[in-house]
């Protein structure tokens, strides 16, 4: 989904019939939600009222519709299987509350087969008594008949509207998050994903009626409507079933990929197909990049598109069929959404506190598309511009309070901080692994066409780069704030060497205190600039970094790789041409075959030398249990590394400090 009215300022009924139900074709998500975040988090309770005692496998809408008057006919046909042994009773989410305009829903009766099933219907739920309890692993199919007016939530949950430009009627829905059971009845999780579904839409012939997946039918009636019948074969979750109907215009947008030529399908109002033509011939560019980038389309045998709704909306990622505004026809939007059909369609997040599994991914999808475009220059511009509005972010990524609709999709958190612990995730570990990461992601058995957290991206993560990530995982997505880094200049007489004191904060928020990153230092001289990269895991740590000439300068991160602010850095003379911590010399150095280490340690106790490469792993240790006060030298054999820069860090009980050492 993009905001695009607050983000881009800143920012009679048919027969369903039963051979409509496609199941088992594609990998089964894990449906189970984590139970210790959910613990920890009430209100999470509060806001999925989903049955967890039923798994729904497909569903089939059968939708009879007038606009003006408005008003909606309909009949859910709904296979599920139970969960629990001895099911006498079940529940399906449908909002039933009326207001002061007459808008609500009423059952008229539940049906298995020709039989009719008791139910009630109260307090936005539908409970329903099967004929027999339901073993536990036993389908049912059944059909919910309802009609009335829809409420409405959200951006749109369900509009009767007109164009903005003419008084032409349209109509349209968008469910994310709570709004599906606004207009049909189903389990309001997105971890439960049906197997398939189909919509079935009859509505004044004046009408193009359309819904995900593939049009496989359309009828002209005799009362003068016109019926489209709309076929998905790929597992969907509930809020991402969805209409959009009005009297537009079609254009198509084709797309090849390995030899196969897929619908790219566009539902435009008529007068506004004219100005936005252009940007929706990007669509199979885009398409061809994702997949480059991303891994294969994922609806390839059926259909990419966008139908236009409603102003306020933005746009939204309906599956196989974005609904967007007319103000959310720009290039950006268009990759925002299309990346979504990767992020948010193939792999669900598998509840509302991960949303940055959707909205984050789709974020920074318009820093590819704009490195596609416009080079390093266009990536960094749309990788700055979410870094300042990540700074305004407050409470961590992982969304505490599920309850609201603003603070599930805020722009700042979930959409912009989201987008730049992907692009630091790019700094950490480099662009070829990361976007084999992605890749792999997206490729993953258990996560195909089903639903994730953020735990599970953490392990493709790991798997593929060889790295433990939790720390990157729980200071960005599960603490709060960013680093502000302060650099302290301490001169000394070493030739070619300077000593930096690196300390940082965190002003936003207490936990965590500091951050462990990578973080690049570029060392400012007359005769040149270094830039080398050091493993900063303390709020205050010390290098000693190699420099062309006498220093004149510092930058902390220059390339603008992590979220952070940095101070501007000082320049502290010092009378000894040694390091703080005392007598510490490492040479040679650029070293070949062994490098050599000589320290002073002041206090009985262990003493660690720790040599780690530019991503923070470590390549050599050496460990002294106890030593007694005095004047030490030990060694190191670097035969077999790398050539390259190190971060050499020795730890005495008179404390720490780091040497960045190149070995040739």
């Amino acid at each position: 989904m993009h905001l695009v009215c607050c983000f881009l300022c800143l920012l009679p009924f048919l027969a369903i019939a039963q051979s409509d139900q496609i199941g088992g074709q594609f990998c089964q998500e894990s449906k189970g939600l984590s139970s210790e975040r959910r613990m920890a988090n009430p209100k999470a309770r509060i806001a999925y009222p989903g049955d967890a005692t039923i798994d729904v496998t497909y569903y089939g809408l059968d939708l009879y519709l007038t606009h003006t008057p408005n008003y909606l006919r309909g009949a859910a046909t709904i296979t599920l299987k139970s969960l629990a042994p001895a099911l006498t009773s079940f529940f399906l989410d449908l909002n039933s509350s009326t207001t002061t305009t007459g808008e609500g829903l009423r059952v008229d009766s539940v049906r298995a087969g020709n039989q009719l099933l008791p139910y009630q219907f109260s307090q936005n739920k539908l409970t329903i008594t099967p004929a027999q309890p339901l073993a536990t692993g036993q389908v049912l199919t059944l059909t919910v008949f309802y009609q009335g007016i829809p409420n409405s939530r959200d951006l749109g949950s369900f509009r009767f509207s007109t164009h903005e430009r003419s008084t032409d009627p349209a109509i349209w829905t968008l469910s994310e998050p709570y709004g599906a059971p606004d207009w049909f009845p189903c389990r309001d999780s997105p971890s439960d994903k049906a197997d398939s579904s189909s919509v079935r839409i009859t509505a004044p012939s004046r009408f193009v009626s359309v819904s995900n997946g593939i049009l496989v039918n359309t009828t002209d009636n005799p009362d003068g409507t016109r019926t489209y019948q709309w076929r998905n074969r790929y597992p969907i979750a509930q809020y991402l079933i969805s209409v959009a109907i009005s009297n537009y215009e079609r254009y198509d947008t084709p797309f090849t990929f390995g030899g196969r030529t897929m619908p790219v399908t566009h539902y435009i109002y008529p007068e506004v197909l004219p100005l936005v033509r252009a940007n929706l011939d990007l669509t199979p560019q885009l398409l061809t990049l994702f997949s480059a980038r991303f891994g294969p389309y994922p609806f390839l045998s059926e259909k990419y598109g966008h139908a236009q709704i409603g102003r306020g909306t933005g746009g939204m990622e309906h599956q196989t069929i974005s609904s967007m505004e007319e103000a959310a026809l720009t290039p950006n939007v268009i990759a925002h959404e299309l990346a979504h059909q990767w992020f948010g369609d193939y792999i669900t997040c598998r509840d509302w506190q991960n949303i940055w599994l959707n909205e984050g991914f789709a974020s920074y999808a318009e820093a590819v598309y704009a490195e596609s475009t416009s080079g390093k220059a266009g990536y960094q511009s749309t990788m700055n511009a979410f870094a300042t509005r990540a700074r305004t972010a407050r409470g961590s990524i992982y969304v505490q309070d599920i309850s609201n609709f603003a603070n599930i999709f805020n722009s700042s958190r979930t959409y912009a901080k989201g987008a730049m612990v992907l692009h630091m995730l790019r700094g950490v570990v480099g662009d070829s692994t990361f976007f084999r990461i992605l890749q792999t992601y997206t490729a993953t058995p258990s996560l195909a066409y089903g639903t994730a957290v953020t735990e599970d991206f953490q392990a493709v993560a790991q798997q593929v780069s060889g790295r433990n990530l939790a720390d990157f995982f729980r200071q960005w997505i599960y603490s709060e704030g960013y680093p502000t880094y302060k650099a302290t200049i301490l001169s000394s007489t070493l030739a070619n060497m300077a000593t930096v004191r690196l300390e940082q904060r965190n002003a936003i928020a207490s936990n965590p205190a500091s951050f462990t990153m990578p973080v690049q230092i570029r060392v400012e001289s007359a005769a040149g600039d270094t830039t080398v990269t050091v493993q900063n895991d303390r709020v205050d740590q010390t290098f000693t970094l190699p420099t062309r000439g006498p220093i004149t300068g510092i930058t902390i991160d220059p390339d603008n790789w992590i979220l952070k602010a940095a101070e501007p850095a000082q320049v502290v003379v010092t009378a000894t041409s040694e390091p703080v911590l005392g007598l510490v010399r490492v040479y040679p150095n650029p070293a070949t075959d062994v490098l050599t280490v000589d320290f002073s340690t002041f206090v009985t106790g262990p003493v660690t030398l720790l040599l780690t490469n530019s991503l923070g792993q470590r390549v050599r240790m050496l460990a002294e249990p106890s030593l007694s006060p005095g004047k030490y030298t030990l060694t190191f054999n670097v035969r077999g590394l790398a050539r390259g820069h190190y971060t050499l860090s020795i730890q005495t009980p008179n404390g720490s400090q780091s040497q960045v050492v190149v070995v040739l």
